[in-house]
């Protein structure tokens, strides 16, 4: 089967951050993908219905393989809530449509990467902890954990999905840290990246010091902007390295 090639769309700018790098600092430069693997990212996400025909997923991000594609986006579940979806058709045919979460936090899929494996990586973002997205078994197992605690930005998660029923198999949180120890925001800036060596990297942008890898503090870092680069396991249960825009990690990609 022939992958399509797909797009990347919508880069997500630092929400809230300064438009200069008064830091001086630049962006760790993105991985190189493995071959066969493809992705799309929109950082507003799209909208969709389980019910809906393939049609009505038409602007969601997505990635075809042959004849089957898989979509990602948000449902409006609620007039306040939203919940992520994820969603398979087979030559138009929906063989699954998934909601990974559906508790109170808000929640959405933003980009897909897949190579028509029986793997693919999804990044999302959440607003709060309390949902289905804990206990997967990744790096940073919930929203806030190991002292830090919680509150309601929006931060960012990257989960592996089974393409042959749509279950979220693995995934990990990535958060920044504020100075009180308190959860801060961490926003996705590009689809995720299944590296030649098999990792597979995220790339954010925190509005504070992102998380070491030890998964207990957050990075030391000098000024704005905060543009992450994490590089998992392929399983996500651990962080191989990461590294950041101004900042200095225990443990750096380069």
């Amino acid at each position: 089967m022939k992958a399509a090639a797909m797009t990347l769309v919508g880069l997500l700018a630092c929400g809230g951050d300064p438009a200069e790098d008064p830091g001086g600092g630049s962006a760790p430069p993105p991985g190189t993908s493995a071959d066969g693997w493809q992705s799309q990212f929109s950082a507003d996400s799209a909208r969709a219905a389980c019910s809906g025909d393939e049609a009505a997923f038409a602007s969601l991000p997505h990635v075809t393989v042959g004849s089957t594609t898989i979509y990602v986006g948000y449902t409006q579940a609620s007039a306040n809530n939203q919940d992520p979806v994820v969603a398979r058709f087979d030559d138009g045919v929906q063989i699954w449509c998934q909601h990974h979460e559906t508790q109170g936090p808000d929640g959405r899929a933003h980009a897909i990467t897949w190579d028509g494996g029986d793997r693919a990586y999804v990044v999302y973002s959440v607003v709060g902890g309390g949902t289905d997205l804990e206990g997967k078994g990744g790096w940073f197992p919930s929203y806030a954990a190991n002292g830090i605690s919680g509150g309601g930005p929006k931060v960012s998660y990257v989960g592996m999905v089974d393409t042959s029923d749509g279950a979220l198999v693995h995934g990990t949180f990535v958060i920044s840290v504020k100075s009180d120890r308190k959860v801060n925001s961490h926003m996705p800036r590009a689809a995720a990246t299944v590296l030649q060596d098999g990792g597979v990297e995220f790339l954010g942008a925190s509005a504070h010091k992102p998380l070491d890898v030890d998964g207990r503090n957050a990075m030391t870092c000098t000024d704005y902007p905060f543009d992450s680069r994490y590089r998992f396991d392929p399983d996500l249960r651990a962080v191989r390295c990461a590294d950041c825009t101004n900042c200095q990690s225990t443990m750096p990609c380069e």
